[in-house]
Formats: C-alpha cells, sequence, structure tokens
C-alpha cells in the first residue's frame, strides 16, 4: 500500500503542545535515488530530511529554514532547506558508508559535531544559531538545537522500513515533532517526550496500512499514555498542511550565475580543456550545459 506523503500540524489545547506529523516517504525515496546513497547513508539522509519537512509548518511566506550538521566522522555533513510550501531539498556529503565504517564513532566521530540553523526571507537571514551536534543523528540533534539555541522544548522523532529492493529500497519515512508552548507543563512534556521514543511508538509511526487519521489518534493517544483516540479527537486541533516533496530550486540562470564567479581568465582555460564543461546542482544532480558565448 503506497501512501502519498503529507503533513498534519496541530495543538494539544489542554497541554499547550505544538505537534507536526509527517510521512516523508516519497520525498526521502527520491533524495536516496538522486544521490545514489548506501543503506547506511540512507538511513541518516532520509533522518534528516523528515525531520526538514516536519520544520514546514513554522514558516510563513517567503521564509526558508536551511539546516548543516557537520560531523567530524566519516559522514562529513549534511544539508537540507525547506520552505513554507513544503518544497525540500538536501545533499550528504557521504553518501556511500557500508563499506567504509564499522561503528557509529567511525560515521559521526566522538561527540564534537555542530549543527547550524538559518532562518532566511528573500535571500536575507531573519536570524541563525549553532549548538553542538553530539546525539549522532540529525533528528536528535535537530531538537536539541530548537531546546537550547531557540529556547522551546522540542522532541522529534523519525521511524523508518526499508524492503529489500535496491532500486526502490524506502519502504516508509515517518515523523513527529512536539514543542512546548507557553503555560505548557514541562514535566507533562518530559513525560511525552519519553514516551514518543518507546518502540511502540515508533511501531505505530511506521504502520504503513493504519489509515492516516487513525494513525495520528491513535499516535496521540499513545503519547498522553492512554488508548482513548476519542478524547484525544476532543483535545486536538488540527489540520493539513503544505505536502512535502523533494523539489529543488535551481534554475539554468542560477547556475549561470554561479559559473560566472570565475573570471575571464579561468573560464578561457576551461573551455579551452573542455569545449563542454557542466555544472551540477548539488542538491538534485541537474546537469547544466552553457555554450561559451553564454559565459563570456
Amino acid at each position: 500500500m503506497s501512501v502519498q506523503d503529507f503533513l498534519i500540524r496541530g495543538l494539544l489545547k489542554k497541554e499547550n503542545i505544538r505537534f507536526v506529523y509527517v510521512n516523508a516517504t516519497q520525498t526521502v525515496a527520491t533524495g536516496v535515488k538522486l544521490h545514489d546513497t548506501d543503506p547506511v547513508a540512507a538511513i541518516i539522509f532520509g533522518r534528516a530530511l523528515t525531520t526538514t519537512a516536519l520544520l514546514s509548518p513554522l514558516l510563513e511566506a517567503d521564509e526558508k529554514y536551511s539546516i548543516r550538521w557537520e560531523y567530524s566522522g566519516m559522514l562529513g555533513g549534511i544539508i537540507t532547506d525547506t520552505n513554507a510550501a513544503g518544497d525540500v531539498r538536501g545533499f550528504i556529503r557521504q553518501p556511500h558508508l557500508m563499506d567504509k565504517a564499522e561503528s557509529e564513532d567511525d560515521i559521526f566521530g566522538k561527540g564534537d559535531g555542530r549543527i547550524t540553523v538559518i532562518k532566511s526571507a528573500d535571500g536575507k537571514i531573519l536570524n541563525s544559531g549553532e549548538t553542538r551536534a553530539t546525539l549522532a543523528d540529525p533528528a536528535n540533534d535537530l531538537a536539541f538545537f530548537f531546546s537550547i539555541s531557540d529556547q522551546i522544548e522540542t522532541e522529534i522523532v523519525v521511524a523508518e522500513l526499508f524492503k529489500p529492493e535496491p532500486e526502490d529500497p524506502v519502504k516508509i519515512f515517518s515523523g513527529l515533532m512536539i514543542q512546548a508552548m507557553p503555560d505548557c507543563d514541562l514535566e507533562l512534556f518530559a513525560d511525552y517526550r519519553k514516551r514518543i521514543n518507546d518502540k511502540a511508538f515508533r511501531k505505530i509511526l511506521v504502520d504503513y496500512e493504519m489509515p492516516v487519521e487513525k494513525k495520528l489518534w491513535t499516535l496521540l493517544a499513545y503519547m498522553a499514555g492512554h488508548n482513548s483516540t476519542e478524547s484525544e479527537q476532543e483535545n486536538a486541533f488540527y489540520e493539513f498542511g503544505a505536502s512535502p516533496g523533494f523539489r529543488c530550486s535551481c534554475t539554468r540562470l542560477k547556475m549561470k550565475e554561479a559559473m560566472q564567479v570565475l573570471d575571464k581568465d579561468d573560464l578561457l582555460k576551461l573551455y579551452e580543456e573542455n569545449p563542454d564543461p557542466g555544472i551540477v546542482c548539488q542538491f538534485c544532480r541537474k546537469h547544466y550545459h552553457f555554450k561559451k558565448d553564454e559565459l563570456i
């Protein structure tokens, strides 16, 4: 059963907890294929893309979040961004980890990573921040960032399943983010945070056969520590937001401007060495080629 990507945002009224629930399966599948990631890198990259998709409802109009995870291990880093329309894109510096890394420390390094988050609009930075990334997980490291840098208690959980099909390996990627709003009981929030990290909660997240809204109520009820989906329906306000998708904003004009950063002598040398030079978008891997008279 294939479910199209979707995003639901809402508020638990009694608890003053904001939540975002996303199915980013096709978004991740596209990213994994474009960047030819091996199974190990696919999990990490998929978690970064799903986590990024969860941020879309926090944006308005032309605002954009850009996130950079940097690790000292073989992974190197991941860069993603998203906007209010649900467009998600990203790239992973090292897409092949399975045959190189033997441990989590090999992949992420030993707790000395950094995460940088920039919020911008129309090319202008609105705010930015940076924190340590020591949790060896893109979702957990981003939740830590919001809790520390933005001082909004945040928890993010992402769960995934794969299938033994090399050409189409992603079965489901699903995630939930909760954030404590003003007047939220932080002790209660801590209980919710603990429950959504249970294995049983993750099992619900990757249940690809359960109808969407039933799954939402089941997740919220489990988070609240009971089985009454009816009470959660009374307590929660929710709505569907912009559906996420791996969609790149690169254009021929942007790539032309990127190549024209080179001075004239460098461009002439480039065309002498290669009559048909190209540039590749690092996000979507699209190739662009320009004739000499287009750049010089």
